[in-house]
């Protein structure tokens, strides 16, 4: 069933540059690459700095309006992420993963032994 899913997005056409599904995707992209900019660097000078190389990145090919070159743009993208992924992300700590997440559980309303007492 995996498979014949990967045969059909094989086999789709590419999404249409300058379309909601592409601003869609291109947004995700970027946010994406906003994080790993936020994980590899967590002084906030060289994240503004990396931010900004990042933003510039994206405007150079915001001009694509050939489907196959936007394609090949987007793929190259995701392996970039993919390589420069950090191996410990920073996890806020109140988020599931995070140190603080679940630390002081409030106690049950019910009471702890049954019976009357």
């Amino acid at each position: 069933m995996k498979n014949s899913r990967l045969k059909q997005s094989r086999n789709m056409s590419p999404i249409l540059p300058f379309t909601e599904a592409n601003s869609k995707r291109v947004a995700s992209l970027f946010r994406q690459a906003l994080r790993t900019a936020f994980d590899s660097s967590l002084k906030y000078d060289a994240y503004r700095n990396e931010t900004i190389k990042i933003r510039q990145q994206f405007e150079a090919n915001k001009h694509i309006s050939n489907p196959d070159e936007l394609e090949q743009v987007i793929a190259k993208t995701k392996a970039k992420l993919n390589e420069w992924k950090h191996p410990d992300p920073y996890i806020p700590p109140c988020r599931p993963g995070g140190t603080k997440f679940e630390r002081n559980i409030s106690v049950p309303r019910e009471p702890l032994v049954p019976g009357d007492w």
